[in-house]
């Protein structure tokens, strides 16, 4: 509803928090958006013929159980005999193709082996969403509030998996495939706390740190207590550190050898998530957090064991 006061227009509160929340995201999204974009200018800006031409080589191979020709490859492919030829060779020699019976080419075990890495990385993602989404559900039925579960990447955290109280009228939107950047205030606390201390000290003093709202840490030796305070205490707080009007606390979850997996976060809008409200949800997080690592952890034990077991 839009209120009038004085000939000016004014927005209640809760549309005002609504849209301060989504322009953040956007910001976030824009700047994401940014670096992907400044990284990739060179690349886009130079061509390289040969690269795509492999790809449509493996694709072909790809279709095929028999292999195909140098002849026929080159046909496809609408290119000489000899640039094909020098292709082939060098996709054989990193084991992207083999040649087999009857000077036919097929994919090569290498491209398995790449395949199998990719599956087995989605795969424990899916487990992760499998396992940790029951408790996602309660952490954001008992908090009302937002609960997001992201796999660490080496700029950040990457969300692949969220769930929101759809009771509550109001509530922080997240979307799968969001990338929120490593020192964010809550995330990257925790990220960094999984470090050796002087590969953290030199990774917070090599750069400039951000500065997302007014409340940011950008004093590395601030930031540098706040990770060991997440290092002792095993979970990280963010007061309106990432974005203006939104409280945030994040604990890890393990794999086998304590080994990170996966953060598991909660939003929430300051306003009405603070104080008792967030400590008591915080509590209920890691124990549930706690227990999604032992779920994880037998489940990869289990895996090996059932592996173990065919190779017997």
């Amino acid at each position: 509803m839009v209120v009038h006061e004085s000939g000016r227009s004014c927005l209640t509160f809760s549309q005002l928090s609504t849209y301060s929340v989504c322009m953040e995201e956007q910001f976030v999204r824009h700047n994401e958006q940014k670096e992907q974009n400044e990284e990739s200018t060179a690349a886009a800006n130079v061509p390289a013929p040969m690269v795509e031409r492999a790809f449509r080589l493996l694709d072909l191979l790809s279709a095929t159980e028999e292999g195909l020709t140098l002849s026929e490859l080159a046909r496809a492919l609408h290119a000489s005999k000899g640039s094909v030829h020098g292709l082939l060779r060098t996709l054989e020699s990193v084991g992207a193709i083999e040649q087999g019976e009857r000077r036919r080419f097929v994919l090569g075990s290498h491209l398995y082996d790449l395949a199998l890495s990719y599956q087995e990385r989605v795969g424990d993602s899916a487990r992760l969403r499998r396992l940790a989404l029951p408790a996602m559900q309660r952490l954001s039925k008992s908090s009302g509030e937002t609960v997001c579960l992201g796999r660490i990447e080496p700029k950040g955290v990457r969300i692949i998996e969220y769930v929101v109280d759809e009771e509550q009228a109001l509530h922080i939107a997240a979307a799968r495939g969001l990338r929120v950047p490593l020192l964010a205030a809550a995330t990257g606390a925790c990220i960094l706390a999984s470090w050796p201390v002087e590969e953290r000290t030199m990774f917070l003093h090599a750069y400039p740190l951000p500065h997302f709202t007014a409340r940011s840490l950008t004093d590395p030796q601030l930031y540098l207590e706040r990770v060991e305070e997440v290092s002792r205490a095993g979970i990280g707080f963010d007061y309106e550190e990432y974005l203006d009007g939104v409280n945030a606390v994040c604990v890890p979850i393990y794999g086998i050898g304590r080994a990170m997996v996966a953060l598991l976060w909660i939003v929430g809008f300051a306003s009405r998530w603070k104080d008792a409200a967030l400590q008591l949800t915080a509590q209920q997080l890691q124990t549930e957090a706690a227990a999604i690592s032992q779920s994880f952890v037998q489940l990869a034990r289990n895996g090996w064991e059932q592996q173990a077991s065919l190779g017997q």
